[in-house]
């Protein structure tokens, strides 16, 4: 049996209705193909071979459009019954395990990686990094990636600017879903906050951090955006990367290293360069707290960056980007005194570049010199501690 995606497609398009408006919100139109089609090809790529659309609005053009898609069925609520509601009409025809995936986003995940992770949990949520949580809300992990809480948008605690909002793409065993059926069935109820809310109180949510090209077409912005994002992003083959740390990584760790003056650590010359010959993303990844707590400017934080940068173009290597973060919790500096997921070992950077880049996370590798800041926080993501001493890592 093949991966099903059960596809939410009833959405009216309210915001976008100006702009579309004879077609469902799913349908609008990106360079001349409706959106689902390129929903439908990045799902083709991943090796789904059955499709459940849950249709309402306008429901006749989704199934006038795919209905020659092999293995797709639709499944038209009469009237309104929620995300939730959706799903469970849908029931009977949902495998033992599946995919459910907003028919008004876009994030290019590998579905491998959900689908490994959460092959002994109830529910899991795709989630991705966000510096703009304001506008989503966000959901709180804890250390084995069950979700503890979510937080409406708007209301953020003080000490936080950035966190893992919905990404609009959850891995759902059917078996979950029974007591909901029996209670529920064709009644309105939400999936996000009537049914996450008690999987979440039974410590039956889990939450996976991934990184790639996102967008929700639901806002006008986001569509004229999406126009040249997807189609060229659709385009591009995945590459692994290799993230290394900077300070006792790429040079000598003396305390808060920052300029011009700094000491290449020549022994991960040879391992940077044996990942660029594979054709590996190059990506630094750093903690620069040194800004938050007032020890260097922004100036010399990227005087340093451009040294090494020249130091390892001379060497034939280049990096194809660098990613640091600037705040920290303790810091005296107002703005940057902060938490934040992207200070290692939590895994903002790195999900940061993968909207950049489209990067084959599970064969990717990260490495640095401190176990308690370069073991990435992210289940399928290799890392590896190195020393000063070390020649080589194969």
């Amino acid at each position: 049996m093949g991966k099903q995606a059960v596809i939410l497609s009833g959405g009216f398009g309210t915001r976008l209705s100006h702009v579309v408006s004879d077609v469902p919100k799913p349908m609008a139109p990106i360079k001349d193909r409706p959106f689902l089609e390129y929903i439908i090809q990045q799902l083709k790529n991943q090796g789904f071979n059955d499709y459940v659309f849950l249709t309402g609005y306008k429901s006749e053009v989704i199934e006038n459009y795919f209905k020659d898609l092999p293995n797709a069925k639709f499944i038209k609520e009469e009237t309104a019954l929620g995300t939730g509601g959706a799903i469970l009409n849908a029931y009977e025809f949902l495998n033992n395990e599946f995919y459910v995936i907003n028919g008004d986003t876009f994030f290019d995940i590998d579905f491998s990686l959900l689908q490994n992770f959460g092959q002994d949990k109830p529910c899991t949520l795709a989630l991705r990094y966000s510096n703009n949580i304001a506008r989503y809300g966000f959901a709180e992990i804890n250390d084995n990636f069950g979700i503890s809480s979510f937080t409406e948008k708007g209301k953020l605690p003080n000490n936080r600017i950035d966190g893992y909002i919905n990404g609009g793409i959850y891995y759902i065993k059917k078996s979950v879903l029974k007591r909901f059926f029996d209670k529920f069935s064709g009644q309105f109820i939400s999936l996000e906050t009537e049914i996450f809310p008690e999987l979440l109180n039974n410590k039956e949510l889990f939450g996976l951090p991934i990184g790639g090209c996102f967008i929700d077409i639901g806002i006008p912005d986001n569509y004229y955006k999406a126009q040249d994002l997807i189609p060229n992003w659709l385009k591009k083959e995945a590459k692994s990367a290799l993230f290394v740390d900077k300070d006792g990584t790429l040079i000598v760790n003396t305390e808060y290293p920052h300029g011009k003056n700094f000491e290449i650590i020549e022994s991960t010359i040879d391992i940077v360069k044996k990942y660029s010959e594979k054709n590996y993303y190059i990506i630094m990844v750093t903690n620069q707290a040194g800004i938050a707590k007032d020890k260097f400017n922004f100036i010399s934080m990227q005087e340093g960056f451009e040294g090494i940068k020249s130091f390892y173009s001379k060497q034939g290597i280049e990096f194809d980007d660098i990613e640091f973060c600037p705040y920290h919790k303790d810091g005296i500096i107002k703005e940057y005194s902060y938490d934040s997921l992207l200070r290692k070992p939590n895994p903002g950077m790195i999900l940061q570049a993968c909207e950049k880049f489209k990067i084959d996370l599970k064969n990717s590798i990260m490495i640095g010199d401190n176990p308690l800041i370069d073991n990435i926080k992210l289940p399928y993501l290799n890392s590896l501690i190195i020393s000063e001493k070390v020649k080589d890592i194969t």
